[in-house]
């Protein structure tokens, strides 16, 4: 969790430092849709449960975080491991250069909004690759990064 939080701060920095560049130095907008493909990419594997497939969308960074395709399983599917998971849904997406959040909901056919999950990428030469995950709080103020539960 304290990657997922530098991760987080970084993140913020990063978009603070954007607002305030020329537009030499602003994230090119190409990247929102591969974001969205890689999150779209994530879903479908864990619809399927594939941990290999999932391995295939995680950077290396993921284990610092002490997580893996096992524990995002875990937190999508619930302990029980019974959750109706549907989709990645209502998801609202930051990014820089080199990082992204996707702060989405873990959702069923009700498509309910209880279960916040938010998604951390890195750029690996054109691919966006998972990092680290956790729950957020959608309750929180705009621009606050801290993790519910902390």
């Amino acid at each position: 969790m304290k990657q997922l939080m530098i991760v987080t701060v970084a993140l913020a920095a990063g978009l603070a430092l954007w607002a305030g560049c020329d537009k030499q130095m602003s994230p090119p907008r190409d990247q929102i849709p591969m974001i969205k493909k890689a999150v779209f990419a994530l879903q479908e594997r864990v619809k399927t449960r594939d941990r290999a497939a999932i391995d295939s969308l995680l950077s290396a960074k993921i284990l610092d975080n002490k997580q893996s395709s096992d524990s995002l399983l875990g937190f999508v599917y619930g302990p029980s491991g019974d959750f109706a998971f549907e989709q990645f849904g209502s998801c609202d997406i930051a990014y820089t250069r080199e990082i992204a959040e996707a702060s989405c909901f873990v959702m069923d056919s009700a498509h309910g909004k209880d279960r916040p999950i938010r998604l951390s990428f890195i750029k690996d030469d054109t691919l966006w690759l998972l990092s680290a995950f956790g729950e957020w709080n959608p309750d929180a103020p705009a621009g606050d990064t801290a993790v519910a539960g902390q």
